[in-house]
């Protein structure tokens, strides 16, 4: 545990990863003793919490992410909202590079498989002509990092995808794929890629256009 301490506020919205869904849910109450959040939530999908658990979550302030974990202490309901109680939180990792938060968000997004028969260093590399063949799909999550899309489409394990994403000016980004699941529910692929060799003022654009995500998100709630 880090010697830290996270000012907290009411609408600050925590994000949980368990078995590579992410949960969305943020804090309705501060008790004097615990704190109060939404029963955390991945589209339709509640997460599975009990009494007496542990669980290990992320914080966002605006420049940083901090890495944290509580114990459920209990569950309850208010105004015909499901809460769960947790433990103060305890910073088990603070996450200096922000590019690794990852925000759970549906947004348009154009891409193409490029061909596996020749090098792709960075985006120069990349075929003029190719750029005519982005089709469209949307995003599952998106972080400076990386962003998890879905397709039609196969893709295999270090294959490089050409990315158009608007954040919100539209950017093309070279990626390689991470990881590649087949989603028998929706009949398609999830895809996450890793950003390749990208100018480090886009990554920060992507990172601004995140954290400003958030902030709407928060107001929402108020």
């Amino acid at each position: 545990m880090l010697d830290y301490k996270i000012k907290l506020n009411v609408n600050q919205n925590l994000e949980i990863i368990e078995n590579d869904i992410t949960y969305k849910s943020s804090i309705q109450d501060i008790k004097n003793e615990y704190i109060l959040i939404g029963m955390p939530i991945s589209g339709s999908k509640y997460m599975m919490i009990h009494i007496g658990s542990i669980i290990e979550y992320y914080i966002a302030n605006e420049k940083e992410v901090f890495k944290c974990r509580s114990v459920v202490l209990g569950k309850t309901k208010e105004k015909n909202i499901q809460l769960a109680m947790l433990s103060f939180p305890e910073v088990i990792e603070r996450v200096q590079r922000r590019e690794y938060f990852r925000l759970p968000i549906v947004m348009d997004v154009k891409y193409f498989i490029l061909p596996e028969n020749r090098v792709y260093i960075d985006l120069a590399d990349v075929p003029i002509g190719y750029f005519k063949n982005l089709e469209k799909t949307v995003t599952i999550d998106i972080s400076g990092g990386g962003v998890k899309i879905i397709s039609k489409k196969s893709a295999k394990h270090n294959d490089f995808i050409l990315l158009s994403i608007k954040v919100p000016d539209e950017i093309n980004v070279l990626c390689k794929v991470v990881r590649c699941d087949y989603d028998e529910a929706g009949k398609n692929y999830k895809i996450a890629l890793r950003y390749e060799k990208i100018d480090e003022r886009l990554r920060d654009k992507i990172i601004k256009f995140i954290f400003d995500k958030l902030r709407e998100q928060s107001k929402l709630f108020k």
